[in-house]
């Protein structure tokens, strides 16, 4: 409980530095959203006066105050570029992103279980080097790389998906699935290479514990022992490595939503950025944050329940 305890703590006070962080640095960064909203033709009083009303001549932490109050109960304030309350543009764009992370994850834990344990299994096999040489082309390729490659190749020569041809989920959900599968892949990619390695390590290791050469005594085949006894040990880091996959698979999912040009938080955060929409910038930002956070504080709360010597420790 204690353990917990500490950890939600750790969590509100990063979430607390981020949100002032990220607050700070659109206050002292070059640009002035009133006059991105008025024009160039605007005249200095009508700037001031917008100025005035958008709250942006307070002092800083008067500012942040305001906007971490108003953000706690909801309201995260109203874009400058289309006047409209954030959270609504947010809640209309958020299923996609996350939609595109749970499935690149879950595309990773399809490609790198399945094929560690097989590798782990005919360790210096053919087939074994052969995954190791495509892991370590696959582990050195950017995910934003991957996704023009997948663009060029299954878009434009086999027309598999139509580039820029995004489905809504609000009209049609098998398409929207399908649409979004190629950019999950890219996103998924990098991770299932170093799962897979991770997890082959792993079950190598375990396997020539003296655990694993009991059970072999005891007459148990190769299989009994692998899924009985080993993988239960070696998925510990693996399952680690996930949770952390999973959280920049969030942040990644808005960096490929550029290459296929998904209608996520990434272009409409994009946009913002350089329409110095700021509170549309700042809440995508501290959202992004609060989704990797929480990832982050589950998957050491279930580490510590998967593993019991942290709990000794």
């Amino acid at each position: 409980m204690k353990y917990a305890v500490q950890k939600i703590v750790s969590f509100v006070m990063t979430l607390c530095l981020v949100s002032f962080l990220v607050f700070a640095a659109f206050a002292v960064i070059p640009g002035d959203p009133a006059l991105s909203k008025l024009g160039t033709d605007a005249t200095p009083s009508q700037l001031a006066a917008l100025r005035e009303e958008m709250g942006l001549n307070r002092p800083l932490l008067v500012r942040f105050a305001d906007w971490a109050v108003s953000f706690v109960q909801g309201d995260m304030g109203t874009s400058y570029s289309y006047d409209r309350p954030v959270s609504g543009m947010i809640l209309d764009k958020l299923p996609i992103t996350l939609t595109l992370a749970v499935m690149a994850f879950l595309l990773t834990i399809m490609i790198a279980v399945p094929l560690g344990i097989y590798a782990a299994r005919h360790e210096g096999g053919k087939v074994d080097y052969l995954i190791y040489c495509i892991n370590q082309v696959t582990m050195a390729v950017p995910p934003f790389f991957l996704g023009i490659l997948m663009t060029f190749f299954f878009g434009l020569v086999l027309k598999w998906f139509t580039p820029g041809g995004y489905v809504s989920y609000q009209t049609d959900v098998p398409g929207f699935v399908r649409y979004l599968f190629f950019p999950a892949l890219a996103i998924a990619l990098p991770k299932a290479a170093m799962a897979l390695k991770l997890l082959r390590s792993s079950v190598i290791h375990e396997t020539r514990q003296d655990y694993a050469r009991t059970a072999y005594s005891r007459g148990n085949n190769t299989n009994q022992v692998l899924y009985r006894h080993i993988l239960k040990n070696a998925l510990i880091p693996v399952v680690t490595f996930l949770g952390m996959a999973l959280a920049d698979m969030i942040a990644g999912s808005i960096i490929i939503e550029q290459v296929f040009s998904i209608p996520g938080l990434g272009r409409i955060l994009m946009t913002s950025i350089s329409g110095r929409d700021y509170p549309v910038v700042q809440a995508i930002i501290v959202w992004i944050a609060v989704l990797v956070l929480v990832v982050n504080l589950i998957v050491d709360l279930v580490y510590r329940i998967i593993d019991p010597r942290i709990r000794m420790e």
